[in-house]
């Protein structure tokens, strides 16, 4: 971490906000291609919504995808997808997608693709079985698979060799053990070795050995795990790992540059109370997890709104603040203007900026609002 930090954050959004904290006198300038300010300029992405995805794409742009469109996430789930210019700081109206998503993952293939699996297609209905792939080329979407079946609230990692792990999450009538692996070479999805149990709402993360991290979640609806294991592509095979502090879900993982892993936050429990503002550190070597700082806030409902850049700090996102951590601490960077943020999706920008949009308040309405920190 730098001895002195500057943030700035703007908000594009219906309501244009700008605010800075710092412990030096003057933050650093905005680069060139901060977004307008002042009433005139205010930006909005073209929909409100909450668990959807934001992927960066190879041209710098990022594509946001699907998610809750409507207070509450009742009805429908979007069908439609967004571009993001850092550029000009302005939404543009994308492609549609082949169906309605919310709840889905989205990862950034090699050849700057993105594969985007499963989801919900709105409230009440069963998990899809079905996949798509965004290609920056044509700026379409194309329905790839078969998958194995239905899956949400899974996560998906890409493997070192560009293949994606799609592991567990739930199908509509149970929680799953399942796993695949998605080849972008081939354009299909085979069945991999099974967790060592079933999990939904739990984090994912590669670690610097190419071996893959799951942790928490819940082993049935309402049953919560501290259980952890680790996948090896290379003899396609899991192994228990060393347990959580305490069984929670909704909660997030991040690699670290010393090749672990960072838990954030999450919730014990189906209540406000029970929503955490610890992190655990987890240590391949080991295999064990042990305490990390706190936050500056309890954080759930995070599963896209953490991610680690290219120098290994960590930005982490959700409720009213944003977080960084680097070396073993945690500094606040400072409010984010605009409502709470609940399953809101971030973004690494290319130029070292990180773009959060979206989410949706403790009362679940959604917010447009998108806001750039330059942590």
């Amino acid at each position: 971490m730098r001895g002195s930090l500057a943030v700035c954050v703007t908000v594009v959004g219906a309501a244009l906000a700008v605010g800075c904290t710092a412990d030096r006198p003057a933050p650093r300038p905005a680069p060139p291609s901060q977004p307008p300010t002042g009433s005139g300029g205010a930006l909005a992405m073209g929909t409100p919504r909450a668990s959807h995805t934001a992927t960066v794409l190879p041209g710098g742009q990022v594509l946001i995808v699907g998610g809750c469109v409507m207070d509450h996430c009742d009805g429908a789930a979007g069908a439609d997808s967004e571009l993001f210019d850092p550029a000009s700081g302005r939404f543009v109206a994308g492609a549609p997608l082949s169906v309605p998503r919310a709840m889905h993952t989205a990862t950034a293939l090699p050849d700057g693709r993105v594969l985007v699996v499963g989801g919900f297609s709105g409230e009440r209905q069963p998990p899809l079985a079905t996949a798509e792939v965004y290609d920056p080329g044509t700026g379409r979407f194309t329905p790839t698979g078969p998958m194995a079946g239905r899956r949400a609230e899974h996560t998906a990692t890409r493997l070192r060799d560009g293949r994606v792990l799609i592991a567990g999450g739930a199908n509509g009538t149970e929680v799953l053990a399942g796993a695949e692996v998605y080849d972008p070479a081939t354009d299909r999805f085979t069945s991999v070795a099974a967790l060592p149990g079933p999990r939904s709402m739990h984090g994912a993360t590669l670690l610097g050995d190419g071996r893959v991290l799951v942790a928490g979640g819940q082993s049935a609806r309402g049953t919560l795990i501290d259980t952890a294991a680790v996948y090896d592509p290379a003899t396609d095979s899991w192994r228990a790992v060393g347990r959580l502090d305490t069984p929670k879900y909704k909660l997030a993982l991040a690699a670290l540059p010393d090749g672990g892993a960072l838990v954030v936050g999450g919730q014990t429990a189906d209540d406000r109370s029970a929503r955490l503002a610890r992190t655990e550190r987890f240590d391949p070597r080991t295999g064990r997890f042990g305490p990390g700082p706190k936050m500056s806030e309890p954080r759930y409902k995070i599963s896209d709104a953490v991610v680690t850049l290219p120098d290994g700090r960590v930005v982490i996102a959700g409720g009213l603040t944003v977080d960084t951590y680097a070396g073993g601490r945690l500094r606040p960077l400072g409010p984010v203007p605009g409502p709470e943020r609940q399953f809101p999706a971030v973004a690494a920008l290319l130029d070292g900026r990180v773009l959060i949009t979206g989410g949706y308040d403790d009362q679940t309405y959604l917010t447009d609002t998108a806001a750039l920190v330059s942590p």
